[in-house]
Parts: C-alpha cells; sequence; structure tokens
C-alpha cells in the first residue's frame, strides 16, 4: 500500500515509507476507506433470516418505510420487510428531531406486536436496527391503501404494475372497511386505545386483498377510561413524519387537544371518502393548521359531490361520521352492524380471516358457510382473498379436511380458463401430496367434478396414479372410494394401463388381504373394468383368476357369481358354451352345496346356473342343426302309416307328441287316434263330418288335404271296406313295446258288417272284438243280442236303422231313441204316433208293445234331413 502511496504521490507531498518521511496529504482518502468499510459491515441484521426481493410499495407517516417482498430463509415462507433509511431524516437538521422519528417507527413495531387481531398487521419478526436503518417483518403486503389509491412517494422506479392495475370493487371495499371498523372496535373495547392515525398511510392491502390496520406509533391509552382526554394536536414544532397525517385528523383534536374513540371514527370516514374520490381527502390543509381550519369549514361541500359515487347505504352513516358534532357519529360497533355490512359473501370472508384462531368446530362450520357463497363471490376476491387460504390450508394435515369441500366446490365453478391457468398449478401438488384418509376419500368421491375440468394428459399423470396408489392402502374406506372412482376413470384407461397398473393392484389386494371386504372390493374393481377390456384380455387374465378363487364366502362367491351375470349379459365379452362348461360351471357348481348361502343367495347362483345351462343348449343346438340339417330329431313319438309290404309311406313321418299326463297306454292310444282324428278333420265342419260317416262316404273320396298323400296309398281313415291289403297303423313311443296287444280303439274308421250282431269281422288282436258304439256305416242288426257273449245295450250312438226284433224283452227297461241317430227308424211290426208338427203324418207307437214307452217320441229334425239325403244320394 506505502508503494502505491509513493507512485501517487505528486511532486512537494511528503510520505513517510519507511525510509524516509514524505508529506503526503491524503487524510480525506483515509477517512473515506474506513467508512466504506463500516458501511459494508453494517447491513440490516434482518438480512440474515429474510432474502429481500423488489420494492412493491411504502407505508407510515410521509410514506417513511419501503416495503419489499421476501422470503424467511428459514422455512421458504412468503413475507415482507418494512425498511426506513434513516438519511431519509438527514434533512432534519437537529438530531433531536432525527432521534424523534426514529423512536416513533419502533414504538410502532411494538405495539403492533403487542395488538393481537386478526385484522390488525402481523409481525413475523420483531424490528431489527443497525447504523443506518430499521427493518422488520409481516405478513405479505403489496403496499399501502395509499399506494393503490395512487400515492407513489418513495416506490423505486419502475412502479410495480400491480399497483397501477388494482381497481377496487364495491365488495372489496365492503370487506376492506368492515376489517378496519372490526380493528377499531378491538382497539376501543378490548384494549381500550386510541389509534389516532388512521389514513390511508396506515393501512396496509395484503396480496390476498385483506385490509390490515397498521400505524400503531400514535397509539393513546385511555389509562382512566374516561370518556375523553388530552391530545397533542398536530403542530409545525414537530417534524411532519413523527405526527399524523393532519387531512385527517378529527376537529377536535386539533381545535380543542382532546380526543375519544370517536375522533377515530371520523379520521375513518376521511378515509371512506377518500377511497370514493380517488384518494383525495375532503381536507387539504398541506399541513398547516390555518389551512386546516379553512377546509374543515368546506368539507361538507365536497362531501355532497363525492356521496354520489358511494352506496347509498353508506352516504347517512358517513355524513354523521365526519359531523364536526361528536354526538352524531357512530360507535366502530353500531357501524360494524349497518346493513351496508350484512352481506353473506363479507360474512363469509371473516369467517375465513379469523380462521386459525379457531377451534375445529369453528373451522368446520366457516368452510361450509363459505362453500355455499362460493357462487356469489366475485372473481377478484374469489382468487385474491379465498384461494390462498384454501390452497394453504390443502397442504396441511390438520385443515385439509375442513378445505377441501370449498377448494371442489370452487372447481365446480370456476370457468375451465380459471381452472387451468390459477387453480390446476395449485391443485396438482395437493393430488400428489401425502394426505389424510378422509381427504382422499372425499376427492374420489367428487372425482368427477376432477375430471370434468382436467384435460386428458393431466389426468393421466396426475388424477389417475392417485387413485391406482390408493388401491394399495391399507384403509378399508380408501380403498372402496377408489374401487368406486375406478367406474368413472376407465373411459380413460386402455388396455396397457389396465393390464400393467390395475389389474395386477386388484389381484395383489385380493391375495394378501384376509378381510372380505377388501376382497369383495378387489373384486368390484374387475367387475367395473369389464366393459372397457378387451376380450382376449378378459379370456386371459379374468377368467382364469376367477377360476382359481376357492373362497367360501357367500359375499366373495356372490361378487363372483355377479362377474359372470355381467359376462353373460353380452357377447363381446366371449363367454361361449364351451369356456361355460369347461371352466365357469366347474367353478361354481360346487358352491350349490355351500352352507353359507342364504336362500336369496342361492336362487340367484342357481338363476345364473340356469341362464349358463339354457346358453350351452342353445349354442349347442344351434351349431348341431348347422352341422345336420337333414336330420330330424323326434321329441318323444310318432305315428308311422305303413304299406301292404311293412314299409313306410315313402319316407313320410308325422310327429305326435304323446300327452305327458298319459299313465297308461290305453290313455296314450287314444289320444294318438283323437289327434289324428283332428288332424282328418281340419278345413271340414262337424255337421259335414257326420254326414259322411253316416253315409258310408270315404274321406279319400271327399278329399286328401289332410295329411296330402299319394292317391294310390289306401287311408286308415276310409270307410269302404279294405281290399286285399289291410293298412295298419304303426305307433312307436317311448316305451318302443309296438308288439305289445292293442285294445282296439272305439274310433276305428271303419265298416262292419254284423248280422246277428256275433258274426263280425276285426282285425288287429285274436280276442273277439267288441263293436264300436262309433262305427262309421250303416248296422242292420235283426237280432240285437245274437253272436255276443253277452247282451248288449244298442248304443244311443248307433248310426243306421235299428230293427227290433224278439228278444226286445231282454233289456230291463224301454230306450229312447237317440235324437241325433243318423237315418230313418224302420219299425216294421209297430205303429207310430207321429210328432206334432210331423208333415209324414202320424207314426204311433202301440200299446201292446211293452217295449217301447208308453209316451210319444218327437222324431229328430236331424235324423229327417241326413235320412233325406241319404235317399237323394242313391244309398
Amino acid at each position: 500500500m506505502l508503494e502505491n502511496n509513493r507512485k501517487n504521490c505528486k511532486k512537494g507531498d511528503q510520505v513517510d515509507c519507511g525510509r524516509g518521511h514524505c508529506n503526503v496529504n491524503y487524510t480525506m482518502d483515509v477517512l473515506s476507506l474506513i467508512k466504506h468499510s463500516i458501511l459494508a459491515d453494517n447491513n440490516n441484521p434482518i438480512t440474515k433470516h429474510f432474502d429481500l426481493g423488489r420494492q412493491t410499495g411504502s407505508a407510515g407517516p410521509e410514506m417513511v418505510w419501503k416495503i419489499f417482498d421476501a422470503v424467511r430463509l428459514e422455512d421458504k415462507k412468503e413475507a415482507s420487510v418494512f425498511l426506513f433509511e434513516k438519511k431519509i431524516a438527514d434533512k432534519l437538521h437537529k438530531p433531536r428531531r432525527r432521534e424523534t422519528v426514529s423512536e416513533l417507527l419502533r414504538k410502532e413495531v411494538n405495539q403492533l406486536e403487542h395488538v393481537r387481531h386478526p385484522n390488525v398487521l402481523s409481525v413475523m419478526h420483531g424490528v431489527e436496527e443497525c447504523h443506518d436503518s430499521l427493518a422488520f417483518a409481516t405478513e405479505p403486503v403489496i403496499g399501502s391503501l395509499s399506494n393503490v389509491l395512487g400515492n407513489y412517494e418513495r416506490i423505486a422506479a419502475p412502479v410495480p404494475q400491480e399497483l397501477k392495475d388494482h381497481d377496487f370493487i364495491e365488495a372489496e371495499i365492503k370487506y376492506g372497511l368492515m376489517q378496519i371498523t372490526e380493528a377499531l372496535s378491538f382497539l376501543h373495547y378490548s384494549e381500550q386505545k386510541l389509534h389516532r392515525n388512521i389514513c390511508p398511510q396506515s393501512i396496509l392491502v395484503t396480496r390476498r386483498g385483506c385490509w390490515r390496520l397498521g400505524g400503531m406509533g400514535f397509539l393513546e391509552e385511555n389509562k382512566e377510561n374516561k370518556e375523553s382526554f388530552p391530545c397533542q394536536p398536530w403542530t409545525v414544532k414537530i417534524p411532519k413524519m413523527a405526527q399524523p397525517d393532519l387531512n385527517y385528523v378529527a376537529p377536535e383534536i386539533q381545535l380543542d387537544k382532546t380526543c375519544n374513540y370517536l375522533s377515530d371514527m371520523f379520521s375513518l370516514g376521511m378515509v371512506i371518502c377518500a377511497v370514493y374520490s380517488d384518494g383525495n381527502s375532503l381536507i387539504g390543509a398541506e399541513h398547516t393548521p390555518s389551512q386546516y381550519v379553512r377546509q374543515l369549514d368546506q368539507m361538507h361541500d365536497l362531501f355532497g359531490i363525492i356521496a354520489h359515487k358511494m352506496p347509498l347505504q353508506l352516504v347517512d352513516p358517513v355524513e354523521k361520521m365526519i359531523n364536526r358534532d361528536v354526538r352524531y357519529r357512530p360507535t366502530a360497533h353500531v357501524f360494524s352492524t349497518l346493513r351496508y355490512f350484512q352481506d353473506p359473501v363479507v360474512a363469509s370472508l371473516q369467517h375465513l380471516d379469523t380462521y386459525d384462531r379457531k377451534d375445529f368446530a369453528d373451522k368446520a362450520e366457516a368452510y361450509a358457510n363459505l362453500s355455499q357463497v362460493i357462487p356469489n363471490i366475485p372473481r377478484k376476491l374469489l382468487y385474491k382473498n379465498v384461494f390462498p387460504v384454501l390452497c394453504a390450508d390443502c397442504k396441511t394435515s390438520e385443515n385439509i379436511v375442513y378445505a377441501l369441500p370449498a377448494l371442489l366446490t370452487m372447481i365446480d365453478f370456476a370457468p375451465r380458463d380459471d381452472y387451468m391457468d390459477i387453480i390446476l398449478p395449485q391443485f396438482r401438488s395437493i393430488l400428489s401430496s401425502t394426505k389424510p384418509v378422509l381427504a382422499t376419500v372425499y376427492i374420489l368421491n367428487k372425482l368427477d367434478i376432477i375430471l370434468a375440468k382436467t384435460p386428458l394428459e393431466e389426468i393421466r399423470t396426475d388424477v389417475l396414479p392417485m387413485v391406482f396408489n390408493t388401491l394399495d392402502s391399507t384403509s378399508l374406506q380408501a380403498q372402496e372410494a377408489a374401487v368406486a372412482a375406478i367406474n368413472g376413470i376407465k373411459e380413460y384407461l386402455d388396455d396397457s394401463i389396465i393390464k400393467k397398473m390395475v389389474l395386477p393392484r386388484a389381484k395383489s389386494l385380493f391375495y394378501r388381504s384376509t378381510n372380505v371386504k377388501l376382497r369383495i372390493n378387489a373384486l368390484t374393481c374387475i367387475d367395473h373394468m369389464l366393459d372397457s377390456l378387451d376380450k382376449m384380455l378378459i379370456l386371459d387374465e379374468i377368467l382364469p383368476f376367477l377360476a382359481d378363487v376357492s373362497c367360501q364366502d357367500a359375499e366373495v362367491v356372490m361378487t363372483i357369481v355377479g362377474i359372470y351375470k355381467h359376462m353373460l349379459s353380452d357377447k363381446k365379452f366371449g363367454l361361449t358354451h364351451n369356456l361355460i362348461a369347461t371352466k365357469v360351471m366347474p367353478s361354481l357348481i360346487p358352491h350349490t352345496v355351500n352352507p353359507g348361502l342364504c336362500m336369496e343367495q342361492f336362487s340367484d347362483l342357481m338363476e345364473v346356473l340356469r341362464e349358463m345351462l339354457e346358453q350351452i343348449d342353445r349354442q349347442r343346438r344351434n351349431k348341431m342343426k348347422m352341422e345336420t340339417v337333414t336330420l330330424t330329431v323326434p321329441v318323444r313319438g310318432s305315428l308311422k302309416m305303413q304299406g301292404e309290404d311293412g314299409s313306410g309311406d315313402e319316407g313320410i313321418t308325422l310327429q305326435v307328441v304323446i300327452n305327458e299326463k298319459s299313465t297308461s297306454g290305453k290313455h296314450a292310444s287314444g289320444n294318438v287316434s283323437e289327434i289324428l282324428t283332428s288332424n282328418r278333420d281340419i278345413g271340414v265342419t262337424n255337421k259335414r263330418n257326420h254326414s259322411i260317416q253316416s253315409l258310408g262316404m270315404s274321406l279319400d273320396e271327399k278329399t286328401s288335404c289332410t295329411l296330402d298323400k299319394p292317391l294310390d296309398i289306401q287311408r286308415r281313415h276310409s270307410l269302404v271296406p279294405p281290399g286285399t291289403g289291410h293298412p295298419t297303423i304303426s305307433i312307436t313311443s317311448d316305451d318302443n313295446s309296438p308288439d305289445r296287444p292293442r285294445r282296439p280303439s272305439t274310433h276305428s274308421l271303419g265298416p262292419f258288417s254284423v248280422s246277428g250282431f256275433g258274426e263280425y269281422h276285426y282285425r288287429g288282436s285274436e280276442r273277439p272284438r267288441r263293436p264300436s258304439t262309433h262305427s262309421v256305416g250303416i248296422l242292420p242288426i235283426s237280432m240285437f243280442g245274437e253272436g255276443g257273449e253277452r247282451p248288449r245295450r244298442p248304443s244311443t250312438h248307433s248310426l243306421g236303422v235299428f230293427c227290433f226284433g224278439e228278444d226286445r224283452d231282454k233289456y230291463d227297461r224301454p230306450r229312447r231313441p237317440s235324437t241325433h241317430s243318423l237315418g230313418p227308424l224302420v219299425v216294421p211290426e209297430l205303429e207310430r204316433r207321429g210328432s206334432r208338427g210331423s208333415i209324414f203324418g202320424t207314426l204311433g207307437l202301440g200299446s201292446d208293445t211293452p217295449f217301447i214307452s208308453q209316451r210319444e217320441r218327437r222324431p229328430s229334425f236331424q235324423a229327417f234331413g241326413e235320412s233325406v239325403m241319404q235317399l237323394f244320394s242313391g244309398k
């Protein structure tokens, strides 16, 4: 250093270089070097705790406090640092006055630390002092109300854009005034203190948009609890930055040197007027007491101009607040009860401000009220006041349970652009963070709200991992919520995600859990995903897994049954009859004897098994029909017509279904004959058939449409006696016993020649055959009892002419001829009395005939008509 000084020495200078004395005059340079060294080492100690950023605003008397953005180094929490540079007071030439300013600012910080209220500026770090500055740290603020209203004094260029662009909305003003009023009410009634400096420079605006009361350097305490007490007025003898703002001082303080709590209400009324007049006070004293008095007289005229800009509900209260007569002014408590402040939005925001100081019940109520009014909160307040609080609380495990409902309500009502730009960046960190079970369950239950607003890429990167991770949770409630959420997100899942992330977790949850409900959750998760799964994935992953389940618990079994029922509902699941028979039913059938199933569960299981069997039957039959199209499968019995040689009628087979209720061969035979008779008579009326039978006409001669047979084949229903060939009836039934003796049917169709009733032709049996009462044809009967083993009572349905002879005495009572006899009655030995109205006269029956009843008989009109038809037919 000495060598450098020697080189810099000018001619004539003397410097002590160690070798001699050089006379060099550099005293001022050394002092300057020492000064800069001291200043460099004298930075404010607050920088050791906070990292300072840009200046955002200014506040305090004469705006002496510079406000900087800051971050606390300890926990990276955001803050604001208020810095007072002592050089600002250097223009105050008297040292005593400079110290007065510093002392006032220290008092302000101490009072802020002492007064604890939600609407009072919160101090994070106390005052720190060094050689040239004072500093303290508070909650984050953007500046003072004066800055927001357009006063940028002591703000370094460029002025922050948020101050320039800030424009109050009515709800914001209402909310801010309510906060300052409550802070004053707390000071007056709880602390018994007078603020004395209510002005825009003492009101701070936080980043959330809340108004906080500061500027406590002029606080006066009412120790004796009097209505009024002495107070120092504004004077030129004290520096301006050490006194309140004269434009907002109450008249009684300046003129009478007394003050009371209502003096603060005058100042608050002046602040309200400044808010509605772009930051201009009704009094412009310009730091001159005499000017203040003159402006005081003109104040009410100016108020009339500003009143037009105020809400109508505020005009009268504010006019009373700025009245020179103290008796007209409302107290802070009365002013806070104005109808103007009775707004649900304001009330909810107020509860939110005091949230940190409430217990759990109050927190739940505060957020419940907030959720209801979120749709009505203006967008500016919503994102500046409400959203930051919600995000902060959702990042703490203690408060997230209360804050989440309000946050999701906000997401539900937010426009998509606001959600993408403002909410999602913060909400993403909430989704990925570790949360209490109740918080996770609530998010999963409201997942539809999130999915409706979140882009597809964000869903896959942020939402789906949270759901999948919850499946691995040990909490039953969380797992149930995750399983339910799977149903809502399945449209966002592809096969790769399901195969790699969902199915392994669901299977693992089932295998590692011993709790029945956890296993049911795993199976339910798989059931929800079925509609989104590919058929091959179901066959490769789901079916083997279900077939291997050996759990016997009834609820687990029924859940598996429900999955199979879901798979049976649509062919897209690929559950073929082969898989049902070989994979599904073998695993389900043992559960039919599971003693744990109740009646309802057993019924559901059997219903699914029947449905599976029906599907096997349907698909198998369809396949067999496709393979053998021409092959007919007999159902239970068939009736076959044979020719003379015993062969079938050219492969023509008639399918006959025998009634299952038949209990004997007799009944079955009767049913078959009845079916044949009904088939024969299709398309022919009953009356016409009776005529054909009575006349002995062959159905082959009349019609051939019933069986559609070739004309050269003799019909078994023919009324004409058979020729050389005897057509037979072959019945193939379930018992397969065609050789059994067959009782002749009473419906046998064919003519019988009866002479003495003992000689008649029969076929099909060796034993004599009893003539059928329905034998079709004319039966010439001479001796009614001959030829039979026992006397026979003539049938009332005999179709033909009855010739009664000597053996009529064998019958114990006379018989009335049937009114259905088809043909004329030939009575050779009896006189017959004609029926009343007979067109042939009187046909009488003699009284000497014991066989015939003594009463008269009316011949049948039907018999008469059919007899005429016989005559006309020539037979």
